[in-house]
């Protein structure tokens, strides 16, 4: 099973920047499966079961075995239901 990394962002109005401004935080980074008729697209949901429809796609890839599956910046924000998913699958 092929894994793509996606980021959940919410967007936040800002008042610094005007009317019709927002900013985009990261909320977590998931892990889903790849899409079987599209691979390099993840699936329809994450692997704790979030849709990714809104979600957007990281290119990160894994530098080796032991490697993190998220990019290390991103650490703080690692999902740890998707986490526990590719740690007991």
């Amino acid at each position: 099973m092929g894994i793509i990394i996606v980021e959940e962002t919410r967007k936040q109005m800002s008042v610094d920047f005007g009317p019709g401004r927002a900013d985009t935080f990261t909320e977590a980074v998931h892990a889903a499966p790849a899409d079987p008729s599209v691979p390099g697209d993840p699936g329809d949901t994450t692997l704790c079961g979030k849709p990714t429809r809104d979600m957007e796609k990281l290119s990160y890839t894994p530098s080796g075995p032991g490697a993190p599956w998220f990019p290390r910046n991103k650490r703080q924000w690692m999902c740890r239901a998707c986490d526990e998913a590719l740690r007991s699958g």
